[in-house]
């Protein structure tokens, strides 16, 4: 009785794990797709505007009056 007691209990700490698991990618995705708005493609064209911002050649937009 004792091995089908802990056969029983190991099964499920592995189910828990693997919902655990489940969980987390599933939330993770989410946050991915809500939070990473630029992808592989224009991460450059960002990346060069705030150099050009950095180097003065641009003026960030401060709101409705420019200085």
């Amino acid at each position: 009785m004792d091995k089908v007691s802990e056969i029983v209990t190991t099964l499920f700490g592995a189910v828990v794990i693997a919902a655990m698991g489940f969980e987390i990618n599933r939330r993770r995705k989410h946050l991915r797709e809500v939070y990473d708005v630029l992808d592989s493609d224009t991460k450059h064209v960002a990346a060069t505007l705030e150099e050009m911002v950095s180097q003065g050649a641009l003026r960030p937009y401060l709101g409705e009056t420019w200085e």
